[in-house]
């Protein structure tokens, strides 16, 4: 007894076509999205039928099991998720070296050295203005340019420190618009998440959508630095500082707390809970804004500080022409007074500038004789002082400040804002290689990916062509097997008609 008829092979044939035809339309994706950002390659699993008869106690006798032809098993994508992983984590990096190197870039820009317009520019002029009133300490001009280069110091004192200001505002700024795009990528995953269950539940694959959320995961990566876990029904966790951002469909969102000024990232819910965010585009940012520039800050608050007090103090033991003493020349904006200058209050004393004679540019001689010999004489302490008007000794003291070592800064002024400037410089110059670096791994890593993933269109060519012939020669076995039924129907006659 056997199982076998025509009927039987138009089975197989159909099934053939069946199978080439989805295969065809499998590979019709691909190509419709070999340029499909986040798309990965899919591939129809094809697998032999189950074979009959089943081995069973009245099975019909015969040589053995015929096949039944050929069926898709599934639609599977060709991905690698240790790629994925190794991705996610270097972009984690990539990202934090981005926000580094776009600041500090930022910040170059700011200080703009080496420049006509620098800071460092601008003191040495200053210094050739005192140079140049130490000469002529009776010219007006001289002190008046005196005045002009002290105040171009100042303003360039307090627009480094307003630039910075802002930088940090802006950074500050950034980060909420980088907590609602976490939440936004954070509530796709959840959808997609939420989607596939109710896809993959009933035995499908849902391919594209897991492609989407792959996507959105390495985006989130960037940003900050996320772990990923899939349990068995294909839902992704993600989890930021051990704690569950996306937990199945449940979006546990990331919120921001003005303290005060700042931006500090917290969890939603618990409210005020601190997120750890310790790497990524995000973990960059924070960096930045609260570590980089403040220190930043402080370095020319202490700069500003340390050269206002020194100046002050040999200024206020010179005289002026008419024996103005004890002023100080620099000032704190905010109270005019000499205490608490940093690089964004820092000002000149108005009745130096409204009164250029003032400035303090002769020093004092005390008198030994009889003060009634000098026509300039003033009594400071019951002791009597005469000083020149052609004296331009404390100018020249003023001046001699540029090369002293300033114990509050271990060095002079020159060379501390020079080691600043020498200090961001590597810094830039390390975010810039360090970036290079990780685009490059990464790069290598998404080739790896493509290598897997990606859309081969010579590939995919090369398949469509066989799948079609195949599909040509399951027509040909239908056709064939339609003809013997054809003989056997209709041409075979009676005998004896």
């Amino acid at each position: 007894m056997t199982v076998s008829s025509i009927f039987f092979g138009l089975e197989i044939g159909r099934r053939g076509l069946q199978a080439q035809q989805r295969a065809l339309d499998v590979t019709a994706h691909n190509v419709a999205n070999a340029n499909t950002p986040g798309y990965t390659r899919q591939e129809a699993v094809m697998a032999a039928a189950d074979p009959i008869p089943v081995p069973s106690l009245n099975m019909p006798s015969g040589a053995g099991q015929l096949g039944t032809g050929v069926e898709i098993t599934a639609i599977r994508r060709l991905r690698d998720g240790f790629i994925d992983l190794q991705i996610r984590n270097e972009s984690i990096s990539l990202g934090y070296w981005e926000a580094r190197q776009e600041n500090l870039n930022k910040i170059e820009g700011i200080f703009n050295e080496p420049s006509e317009s620098g800071l460092q520019s601008v003191f040495e002029l200053f210094w050739q203005s005192l140079e140049e009133l130490s000469k002529n300490p009776e010219s007006l001009a001289a002190r008046s340019l005196v005045l002009e280069r002290a105040q171009t110091l100042t303003e360039t004192f307090n627009h480094l420190d307003s630039r910075l200001q802002e930088l940090q505002q802006d950074i500050n700024a950034t980060v909420k618009i980088k907590v609602d795009e976490i939440n936004s990528l954070g509530r796709q995953i959840a959808d997609l998440n939420q989607q596939i269950l109710k896809i993959e539940v009933m035995g499908a694959r849902a391919n594209d959508l897991r492609d989407r959320r792959d996507l959105l995961v390495d985006q989130l990566a960037k940003i900050v630095p996320v772990q990923v876990q899939e349990d068995g029904r294909g839902v992704f966790t993600v989890t930021l500082g051990g704690c569950p951002l996306v937990e199945g469909a449940q979006l546990n969102r990331l919120a921001v707390e003005n303290d005060p000024g700042v931006y500090d990232v917290v969890w939603e819910t618990p409210k005020g809970r601190e997120a750890a965010v310790d790497g990524g585009y995000l973990g960059g940012l924070l960096d930045m804004r609260d570590d980089y520039i403040p220190d930043l800050r402080e370095k020319l608050d202490n700069l500003a500080a340390e050269f206002a007090i020194k100046f002050n103090e040999i200024h206020r033991q010179g005289a002026g022409v008419n024996g103005d003493t004890g002023m100080n020349f620099f000032i704190n904006k905010d109270d005019n007074t000499g205490d608490g200058i940093t690089a964004g209050n820092i000002g000149i004393n108005e009745d130096i500038v409204e009164d250029p004679l003032k400035l303090a540019a002769a020093v004092f001689v005390e008198i030994t004789d009889d003060p009634k010999l000098y026509e300039n004489k003033i009594e400071i302490s019951n002791i009597w002082y005469t000083w020149d008007t052609g004296d331009g000794s404390n100018a020249l003291d003023l001046a001699g400040l540029k090369h002293q070592t300033i114990d509050g800064l271990g060095t002079t002024f020159d060379d501390y804002y020079r080691s600043m400037i020498g200090v961001l410089g590597v810094d830039a110059q390390q975010a810039v290689r360090m970036k290079e670096n990780q685009e490059l791994l990464v790069s290598q890593l998404e080739n790896s990916r493509q290598a897997v993933s990606g859309v081969s269109l010579d590939e995919e060519m090369i398949n469509m062509i066989k799948f079609q012939h195949a599909y040509s020669a399951a027509s040909r076995l239908i056709t064939a097997l339609d003809e013997m039924l054809e003989i056997i129907i209709n041409r075979m006659g009676v005998v004896g008609r």
